[in-house]
């Protein structure tokens, strides 16, 4: 995960990044589990989300295991809908286009290091590695934001995602 913000590649704009990621998914809360999106590229994308009490994720105020993957996942579907919205010339989600359908369809070598608690500020960002007729090979990676501390890697895995609409022969409606 080498791709920086401000790199090649990023669609960065001063006044875009960073905005909400629920435009760019199909989730509504409370499966909406993201709050902004800070950058995307064809390659990679970084969310955030601070964890508040109560987030559907949290179990007796602690992030369980499996809530890791769901961010990673929602991250990678932001992307995703983003690079949509932006095809369609609406870079800022104004109109909630359809970001299209995508499915988790594994979580491979997931090492859960640390846990995140309510209130804690989390970034999450996956990598493209490979994509093949609609299936994506991800690689993520969750921190923690601590004030005043340097960012603590929280859990790091691989996602497979397929996205049915980038399917040949298979049709988006």
């Amino acid at each position: 995960m080498t791709e920086e913000p401000g790199q090649r590649g990023f669609f960065e704009k001063a006044a875009a990044f960073p905005m909400p990621a629920g435009p760019f998914l199909p989730h509504a809360p409370p499966m909406l589990c993201l709050d902004r999106l800070i950058c995307v590229s064809e390659t990679a994308a970084e969310a955030e989300v601070v964890l508040a009490p109560g987030h559907i994720l949290l179990h007796e105020g602690l992030l369980c295991d499996a809530g890791h993957v769901e961010l990673a996942a929602q991250t990678a579907g932001a992307m995703k809908g983003y690079m949509k919205s932006c095809a369609e010339g609406d870079a800022a989600g104004s109109a909630k286009t359809s970001p299209g359908l995508g499915f988790l369809a594994a979580a491979q070598d997931f090492s859960v290091m640390g846990k995140a608690r309510a209130g804690d500020t989390l970034r999450v960002r996956v990598s493209l590695r490979a994509e093949v007729a609609g299936v994506r090979l991800l690689e993520a990676e969750i921190r923690r934001l601590p004030a005043g501390a340097p960012p603590e890697i929280l859990a790091r895995g691989k996602l497979k995602v397929v996205v049915p609409e980038d399917i040949p022969g298979i049709s988006a409606g």
